[in-house]
């Protein structure tokens, strides 16, 4: 059979366009990649012309890849719902995501109040944060891990985000406790740290190129969410080396918090989303919501990185002016 003439074929090119990776469209192929590569050469070829940019990671779809999408995506969709049965009928399909809570409040609620609109079919229901047990016995649809699973068995895992945290304090806090000038006068201050679900320790080091320095604290407050931690920065209780800068971008941009350290930085998190893979295999309409989760979450995700390098070195360099002039 021609690959134009091949279900699977264009399957394979839809969740290539949405995923940006032949690889992870094998997975939902439930293919391997050699064959999903054969399927997206064959396309070419019997089409004439290259459909994906694979010099450039992730690989993008050329603009007539992007067109051909518009027009075959809905045909491959309407397949898979009638290949598909399961959970399909009846209306409405309700799905149960896990998060974070302050990521649930600032960020995950718009994505998906805006994939609702977009897929009037799907409706969601956002429950606490959880782990990859919760996941396998099927008492969430989709879950945002911290971490990637240790196990994966059962599981499909997609990074889509990795962020680092720097060391932050508030100009109040430092005119009453110090400027620490390295890592190891940490050691005279309170520390807030973040104890996320799935973490063993809340310690750690910072790193500055290849060079690391452990964390040692006169005394820390732990919490498992991010939007007390927060709180209590703001009310000058210590320095934070684990809060995520999207929470506080309107305070540095403002001086009220401060980066310190300049150089020094936690280590990367990488954020997951994760499902079933027996459940997405399945089901249409939970496969194409973590598609379209996965794409959209890491393009929103690598600007703001970008955007971040931006102000946040403004902030160091307003930070130094003002310990300059003896404001701080």
């Amino acid at each position: 059979m021609k690959c134009l003439q091949n279900l699977l074929a264009w399957q394979v090119f839809v969740a290539a366009c949405r995923t940006r990776s032949i690889s992870e469209a094998a997975v939902l192929a439930d293919i391997d990649l050699p064959k999903a590569s054969r399927l997206i050469a064959g396309l070419e070829k019997e089409l004439g012309k290259s459909l994906f940019d694979k010099t450039r990671r992730p690989i993008q779809p050329t603009a007539e890849a992007e067109k051909l999408r518009a027009a075959i995506e809905p045909l491959v969709t309407g397949f898979q719902e009638i290949l598909e049965p399961k959970k399909e009928a009846g209306g409405e399909q309700i799905i149960r995501f896990a998060a974070p809570i302050e990521l649930a409040q600032e960020y995950f609620s718009e994505q998906l109040f805006r994939y609702s609109g977009l897929f009037p079919g799907v409706a969601f229901a956002v429950v606490p944060e959880t782990g990859p047990d919760e996941v396998r016995r099927g008492e969430v649809d989709v879950a945002v891990l911290n971490r990637r699973p240790a196990d994966p068995a059962g599981l499909i895992i997609r990074n889509y985000n990795n962020s680092t945290t720097v060391p932050l304090a508030t100009p109040e806090y430092l005119r009453r406790a110090g400027i620490p000038e390295k890592p190891s006068d940490l050691a005279k201050h309170e520390g807030l740290l973040l104890k996320a679900y799935n973490d063993e320790a809340v310690t750690g080091e910072l790193f500055c190129g290849k060079a690391s320095e452990p964390l040692v604290w006169r005394r820390t407050f732990v919490t498992h969410d991010q939007l007390t931690l927060k709180r209590l920065l703001l009310e000058h209780h210590g320095i934070t080396v684990d809060l995520a800068l999207l929470h506080v971008e309107d305070e540095i941009r403002e001086g009220r918090v401060v980066p310190i350290l300049e150089g020094w930085t936690r280590a990367p998190r990488y954020m997951c989303l994760v499902d079933r893979r027996e459940e997405e295999l399945n089901n249409a309409k939970l496969r194409n919501f973590v598609l379209w989760m996965t794409a959209t979450a890491r393009e929103d995700m690598q600007k703001r990185t970008v955007d971040n390098f931006t102000w946040l070195r403004d902030a160091y360099r307003r930070f130094a002016e003002a310990r300059a002039a003896g404001l701080v």
